[in-house]
This record gives C-alpha cells, sequence and structure tokens, in this order.
C-alpha cells in the first residue's frame, strides 16, 4: 500500500472515532512526538520565541505541546470531515460569530473574499462554506496530481469549486467576484516568486502574498477573516472584517490582513500551524534544519 492508500484508509477509521477519543489518540500521539523528536518542532519552538517572547522557556515547550496535539487533531478530524454527512458536521457547528460580515456584501451584490490561515480546522471551514454560501476557493494544488484530485474531490463534495491558483485562475477569480460571488482563500502560505510583499505579523515583517490585494483592487469586493476554531464540543465560526484590505498601498493592506490574523491567532495560539518558516529569521538558540 502507498503512502497515499494509507493515508486513505486512515482518515476512513478515524471518521468513525467518536471526536473525545480523537483527542484522546492526539495527546498520545503528541507525547510521542515530544519524546522521540520531531524536525519540525524546532520551527515551532523558534516560531513561538518570536510570537510569544514574554513567555518562559517552559511556557514555551507547553505551548508546543499543546499546538501538536491539535494539529494532531486536525488531522484525524478530516476523517469525518471528509466522510460523514453533512447532518453530522452542522451539529457540531455549535457557534457562529459575524456572519454577518459576509451575508451583508453578498445582498447588495457585491462579492466577498474569505481569507483565511492555518488556524483551527480550515478543512472544515471550506465544508462550511460551502454548505452554507455560494462560495468556492483558490488553493495551491500540491505536487501529485493523485494527491490534488483526492483532496479536491473530498473539499468539494457539498459543492463549492476548486481552483487551483494559476495562469487562468485571477480571471476565474475576478470573474466571480465582479459577479457577486463568495470565494475563499488561505493566504497565509510563504508566496512563491515575487508576488509578495513584506507586513508585520506579530511584530516582525514577513513575506505576505499581495493576490488577495490585487483580487480587491480589480473587483472592489469585501474582505472578511473567516475560521473554524476547536472548542469542546465541536467547532465555532468567526468571521471578522480586514479594515484598510482595500488600501491601494498593497504593503498596507497586507499589514491589515496580517493584523486581523493575528489577533484570531492570539485568541487560540496553540491551533496555528507553527510548522512553516512564517519569520524571516528564527533566533539562533532555537534554529534547527528543516
Amino acid at each position: 500500500m502507498n503512502k497515499v492508500g494509507l493515508g486513505r484508509l486512515v482518515l476512513r477509521v478515524s471518521a468513525w472515532l467518536p471526536l473525545r477519543v480523537q483527542d484522546m489518540l492526539a495527546r498520545l500521539v503528541a507525547r510521542l512526538v515530544h519524546l522521540f523528536g520531531w524536525r519540525k518542532l524546532g520551527i515551532v519552538h523558534g516560531n513561538l520565541a518570536v510570537a510569544f517572547p514574554s513567555l518562559s522557556r517552559r511556557e514555551t515547550e507547553r505551548l508546543a505541546r499543546a499546538n501538536t496535539r491539535e494539529m494532531v487533531r486536525t488531522l484525524l478530524e478530516c476523517g469525518p470531515a471528509w466522510h460523514r454527512d453533512k447532518a453530522w458536521i452542522q451539529h457540531r457547528i455549535v457557534a457562529v460569530r459575524g456572519r454577518s460580515h459576509v451575508e451583508q456584501p453578498l445582498r447588495s451584490g457585491r462579492g466577498v473574499l474569505v481569507l483565511g490561515g492555518h488556524l483551527g480546522n480550515w478543512e472544515l471551514s471550506i465544508l462550511y462554506g460551502s454548505l452554507t454560501l455560494p462560495i468556492d476557493y483558490l488553493y495551491k494544488p500540491p505536487r501529485s496530481a493523485e494527491v490534488d484530485r483526492l483532496l479536491s474531490g473530498y473539499r468539494s463534495r457539498f459543492g463549492a469549486e476548486m481552483i487551483a491558483t494559476g495562469g487562468a485562475a485571477m480571471r476565474r477569480a475576478v470573474r466571480k467576484l465582479r459577479g457577486g460571488g463568495a470565494l475563499g482563500m488561505l493566504f497565509d502560505q510563504l508566496p512563491r516568486g515575487g508576488d509578495s510583499v513584506q507586513a508585520p505579523f506579530f511584530g516582525r515583517p514577513v513575506a505576505t502574498m499581495t493576490l488577495p490585494h490585487r483580487l480587491v483592487r480589480a473587483t472592489g469586493c469585501a474582505v472578511v477573516m473567516g475560521h473554524c476554531l476547536r472548542v469542546s464540543r465541536g467547532w465555532k465560526i468567526r468571521f471578522d472584517p480586514v479594515p484598510d484590505a482595500d488600501h491601494p498601498d498593497p504593503e498596507i493592506a497586507a499589514a491589515a490582513m496580517n493584523r486581523v490574523l493575528e489577533q484570531v491567532v492570539r485568541d487560540a495560539p496553540e491551533q496555528y500551524l507553527w510548522q512553516y518558516r512564517r519569520f524571516e529569521a528564527l533566533p539562533a538558540r532555537e534554529r534547527h534544519s528543516d
């Protein structure tokens, strides 16, 4: 069995595990990861040291362990998210905050760009949007065509169209937004090439993609930050407005987007994907090869 086949098997098994059992399993895996080590832990510690410099080493380690547990939970939750029916998902969305920030522009015929970071369960964010809104998603396709087909099938199973970034993607995204529709995308990945500006994130300049700003300037759409955060009985959906996202200066607009993302991350720092090299330079004492 290849890696893709093994991954599909794990997802099918996890689909039928109660969430409390998934939590117990995630705690066990996190303990083993921190006991035996993992090459990404150095990046996690370095990022946390930059983002939360006032934390002691013990507090940073505690947050890193909690982060590993939450990332395992995110992975396990993809099982039920991608295999259970829509009623199962909707029942476990226990709260929705700020939905009017999306609904009001759409009612007036204005497109909405829903931005998100790798926070909470972004896969459930996609499914929630496709269950409750007419929304499509821009995404960066993986290198494997097989994995791309698999993920696109899971993510679009409730009707959302997945638009792979590339030459034609911008034109399709512009048409969607100009037509008064909703478009979602994750924007906190390190951009390739020169399509980025430096903008503050937790007090440090980081490379921030300018594609959202280009879409806003081309279409006049509204911009909202949307996330699905884990809570004790399931998940809560949170929408936040992004003031200055339409500023003509791309650096000011990128700073506004990073600022709202940072505010949400601070509310649930253990649920953010700190495994990315989000900051340009990590403290020397915490830097490890990745």
